[in-house]
């Protein structure tokens, strides 16, 4: 039996700018999704099952060597998968080579809906048991700026950009003493990335943004007060509210909050930042009221510094 682990991520800061050379503070997250392969002998096939905790919710059967889908529960899912699996044996044809019949199981302990890297941690555990490499078997796939991918094997939280189309990160000190302060919430509305920044017109960043972006980017890793960090919050949300023509989330629905709110990933949907000096309690009740109950401490979702990662960390 193999067994792979890849984290899920938030991103914090670079927003549709990474992929314009911008610095991105990026955060692993305590969810996680695991892969356990059983080889064995029989027809070559891979039958795989895909859980969330303990509830299936997809299962799909191919035959080998051709990825024929036999059975599935969604085609759509099943196409993407199979894609990926022969997009791995292309990129290291020894994968899959023995022609056994492969027990493959995916276990979820988050819900794909919150878009914390249902995708990205597979295409970490797919690499895992491929020997293949990650970053660009997600970029032959899905796209996007692989940051997701970094966070899927760091054991900390990164500071992470592209040099010439070239993912690089570094650990980033950023676990701040206000960090009772700060709270993710889920806005009920998943979206996806992809789409978001192929409808965006970035071709007008100027160079002075994305080096802003990355200033605050690193500004936010050594914010030594909650005031200097909401300061910061505020500013990413003006410079992406101009960058894209959007309202920011914060003026649309939650103008009344005393606190700064940042969106996270995908404008208009996903989680949420709230960076407040209110109580919990009354800032819980606030959003609940709103019917937002899908609510973390930043304690609760984010690795805790001393973790120790069972794969291949930062």
């Amino acid at each position: 039996m193999k067994s792979f682990v890849s984290n899920t991520k938030l991103m914090i800061s670079g927003e549709y700018l990474v992929l314009q050379g911008a610095s991105s503070l990026a955060l692993p997250l305590k969810h996680t999704q695991e892969l356990s392969v059983l080889e064995q002998p029989g027809d070559p096939s891979i039958e795989w099952k895909s859980f969330i905790n303990n509830d299936l919710w997809f299962e799909l059967n191919v035959s080998l060597p051709n990825f024929e889908i036999l059975t599935t529960t969604d085609s759509k899912m099943a196409q993407t998968l199979v894609r990926l699996l022969k997009t791995a044996e292309q990129l290291n044809p020894k994968f899959l080579e023995d022609q056994l019949n492969y027990m493959v199981t995916s276990v979820m302990d988050f819900k794909p809906d919150w878009g914390i890297g249902s995708s990205s941690s597979l295409v970490s555990n797919l690499a895992l048991w491929a020997e293949c490499d990650p970053f660009l078997l997600n970029k032959l796939v899905f796209g996007g700026s692989g940051y997701d991918i970094a966070c899927a094997r760091a054991s900390t939280p990164i500071m992470y950009h592209l040099d010439n189309s070239v993912p690089t990160y570094r650990e980033a000190q950023f676990y701040p003493k206000f960090h009772t302060n700060l709270y993710f919430i889920y806005l009920n509305r998943k979206q996806s990335s992809k789409d978001s920044i192929q409808k965006s017109d970035l071709s007008s960043v100027t160079t002075s943004t994305i080096e802003r972006i990355t200033a605050i980017s690193n500004a936010m890793e050594l914010a030594d007060s909650l005031q200097t960090f909401q300061d910061l919050l505020e500013e990413h949300e003006n410079i992406i509210s101009e960058t894209l023509q959007v309202k920011k989330v914060k003026d649309l629905y939650f103008k009344d909050f005393h606190g700064s709110i940042k969106s996270l990933g995908a404008w208009g949907g996903d989680f949420i930042l709230v960076a407040s000096s209110k109580p919990e309690s009354e800032i819980k009740e606030y959003f609940e009221k709103k019917g937002f109950n899908t609510f973390f401490r930043f304690a609760e979702l984010v690795l805790p510094k001393d973790n120790l990662k069972k794969n291949s960390p930062v």
